[in-house]
């Protein structure tokens, strides 16, 4: 089953439809299911820099922020770093540097 999220939320990233990424995120709160949610998140966080998605990353970001505990935001923050190599476009690369990391850094 969460194979069959994280292709869905790949679909979602490469088209940037982030309505149906706020649908997967609502099925994985699914108490019936246990998901591994910073597994997906991390899948889906790294196909959005490696697609180049800058607002799928934005939209990711405050995933981060709204449904993760402080705790597991700790146990992540050092994944936002990582998906720096993953970009390969340069002005990309600036952005995320100059947009995402100073959040990460002050959080």
């Amino acid at each position: 089953m969460q194979r069959e999220i994280i292709k869905q939320g790949k679909e979602a990233v490469y088209t940037e439809d982030h309505e149906k990424l706020k649908t997967i995120y609502k099925k994985t709160q699914n108490p019936d299911y246990s998901f591994n949610n910073s597994d997906i998140f991390l899948k889906l966080f790294y196909y959005a820099c490696q697609c180049n998605r800058k607002s799928t990353i934005i939209f990711l970001m405050r995933v981060y922020f709204d449904i993760f505990s402080f705790s597991q935001q700790i146990a992540l923050r050092q994944s936002f770093y990582y998906g720096k190599y993953q970009i390969k476009d340069k002005n990309m690369k600036n952005w995320y540097d100059k947009s995402v990391i100073p959040i990460i850094k002050i959080h």
